[in-house]
């Protein structure tokens, strides 16, 4: 390690003895500075040693942190990505799949509305068979006891029309004769 420093003292020295033969180099405050030179950087790499060290080791420790970090961000961001791709691929599946699932709801609640409609049907021509019968008989009754009337009251003027007097005697007489006859036990 001497050999090239004294090396390039003797070419940046000149040659010796010259025409100028004054130039002379102190051998002594050339050591002396060489030497206070590596024990000013000696100490300094001694003292900052420790702490420069433990700097660097700090760092080295953020940046793998960070690293880890961006990894495994990398790679959640990679599975999403495997994620969306797998369901663009299967988009159509799906949508396809969403469609039919539509249809067959569809399909069960038209069947739904379909039975209540029937349910609701039959049990209006119920009803409405019930309400016919109801008024069927309703209007017989009312046939019946109009023809009744009718018919009482054309007997009614018969008797007033064909009774005589006689008639009417005859009646009253045998009325009489009834009521005056002990009645029998049925």
């Amino acid at each position: 390690m001497t050999g090239p420093i004294i090396s390039l003292i003797l070419i940046t020295s000149g040659a010796e003895g010259g025409a100028d033969a004054e130039h002379h180099w102190n051998m002594f405050e050339l050591v002396s500075s060489f030497i206070n030179f590596f024990l000013f950087f000696g100490f300094l790499f001694v003292v900052v040693k420790g702490p420069f060290a433990s700097y660097l080791a700090a760092r080295r420790s953020e940046f793998q942190k960070k690293l880890e970090e961006a990894e495994s961000k990398q790679k959640a961001a990679e599975a999403k990505l495997v994620e969306y791709a797998h369901k663009l691929e299967h988009l159509e599946e799906e949508m396809a799949r969403i469609v039919k699932s539509f249809e067959a709801q569809g399909e069960v609640e038209r069947d739904r509305i379909k039975d209540d409609a029937d349910r609701a049907i039959d049990r209006l021509v119920r009803e409405v068979d019930f309400t016919i019968r109801q008024e069927s008989l309703k209007a017989q009754q009312e046939i019946r006891a109009t023809a009744i009337k009718t018919t009482l009251d054309l007997a009614e003027s018969l008797v007033k029309e064909r009774t005589t007097q006689a008639d009417l005697v005859r009646l009253t007489d045998e009325c009489v004769a009834q009521i005056g006859k002990p009645s029998l036990p049925s």
